[in-house]
């Protein structure tokens, strides 16, 4: 939901000081533009550090958007794997909506965390490397949920290839390159504050993550682009009878 305002604003105080500033700066304009760069992005990142201390992660409004999207496609017959699970708490929120729920981690600590702050009978977490629990678990999964993971790993199209034909259905949410142009100006001036995280290795735009997706053979079948993340619900390499 958009705003609506006043034609006729009223004066920032730290604004009108800024503009001051700027026409004194003794800089050439390439210099002062990665400047003012660099100063967003640390901004940037400490509002959005701030908002995860402020907001409550139940409803913190960059999870809610999560959540909404996510619920127009989970039904419950689903059997979910959420790969990369974390602190649990999209994990708990999916246990609510489907059949069943496994939570998977290499972080032994976050697991056992997980495991004792969201409790619930379809509700399960493992400390295990993922495609060995899958080639070793009994059961079958529906759907994949793979939450910022794959800005995390050096071979991303790899992994999708491996994990593919086990899922019907693949979430896929990751950073967007394209939320705002200043990360293209960035881009073209080499600037260092470019990623949105230390431990990143991808940040993918919309066009190259879609092709990544169609050469590994997954079709996207909805979409969104909020709060500055990439959501992709993508029909898997398994058929739904197999």
């Amino acid at each position: 939901m958009g705003i609506r305002m006043p034609r006729k604003k009223k004066r920032v105080f730290a604004l009108s000081l800024l503009y001051r500033i700027d026409r004194l700066l003794p800089f050439s304009t390439e210099r002062r533009l990665k400047w003012y760069l660099d100063l967003e992005w640390i901004f940037d990142r400490l509002a959005m550090e701030t908002s995860f201390r402020h907001f409550p992660a139940e409803a913190h409004p960059h999870r809610l958007s999560a959540n909404a999207f996510l619920l127009r496609r989970l039904e419950p017959r689903m059997h979910v794997l959420d790969l990369g699970c974390g602190s649990g708490d999209i994990t708990a929120m999916i246990a609510a909506h489907v059949d069943r729920v496994v939570g998977v981690d290499h972080d032994r600590v976050a697991v056992a965390r997980a495991a004792q702050r969201h409790q619930r009978v379809n509700l399960t977490f493992v400390d295990r490397d993922a495609m060995t629990f899958l080639q070793q678990e009994e059961q079958r999964f529906d759907t994949l949920v793979l939450s910022h993971v794959l800005e995390h790993l050096d071979g991303p199209e790899e992994f999708l290839q491996r994990f593919r034909g086990f899922f019907q259905w693949i979430y896929i949410e990751v950073p967007d390159f394209d939320k705002t142009y200043l990360n293209h100006y960035r881009q073209l001036l080499g600037s260092t504050l470019i990623h949105t995280d230390d431990d990143h290795v991808s940040e993918f735009d919309r066009e190259e993550l879609n092709a990544m997706l169609q050469r590994v053979g997954l079709e996207v079948v909805d979409a969104e682009y909020r709060f500055g993340v990439q959501r992709l619900w993508c029909r898997g390499g398994r058929s739904s009878g197999s």
